[in-house]
């Protein structure tokens, strides 16, 4: 039990007095110390977040009047409320230091939207007692291309975000081996 907290503190990043830190390290250094005010920091930027997206979607013309109703937006909703809280957590929290690449970052994309158009085209997306977003296949058929394309196009996103890095790792992993047989 004594080596696991040993452990835990170890990995924490801590201060090293010989080395100037930037303000980005120093507020993150803040942060880890006063977990509770992090916390609080952490679910105010999720609250902030959605009501911003929520507003930009529904205070703006910036989605024509037909599809400002939260059964077409929701994809939409999500995927940049997910998308902003991650750009969160990777600068401010994490530094991105659990995700070692670009790919690493794409990936929960992937599944958030390849699941939820299976789930969302054929069961809607259930509350406790209600459904609280119905099937797509029961909504207006004249309005659904477009939570459907809102999906479809995130994933063709990450998709494409993945492929590029494969070909890229791979691309130089040919250059390597080329330069280590070279020698």
């Amino acid at each position: 039990m004594k080596q696991d907290n040993k452990k835990e503190k170890k990995s924490k990043k801590s201060h090293k007095p010989n080395r100037k830190m930037s303000w980005l390290d120093k507020v993150k250094l803040w942060l880890l110390q006063h977990s509770k005010i992090a916390f609080l920091l952490d679910s105010s930027i999720f609250f902030l977040s959605a009501f911003g997206v929520f507003y930009l979607l529904f205070g703006t013309t910036l989605i024509p009047k037909p599809y400002q109703n939260f059964n077409y937006v929701f994809p939409l909703f999500l995927n940049l409320i997910f998308l902003v809280n991650m750009l969160y957590q990777g600068v401010f929290r994490d530094n991105f230091d659990g995700m070692l690449t670009i790919q690493d970052f794409a990936d929960p994309f992937l599944y958030l939207n390849g699941v939820g158009l299976l789930f969302h085209s054929f069961f809607g997306i259930m509350g406790r007692n209600r459904k609280t977003i119905p099937p797509l296949l029961t909504l207006d058929p004249r309005y659904i291309w477009f939570p459907i394309l809102t999906y479809i196009s995130f994933f063709l996103v990450a998709t494409l975000i993945i492929l590029i890095s494969k070909y890229i790792e791979k691309k130089k992993g040919k250059e390597e081996n080329r330069e280590n047989s070279l020698k």
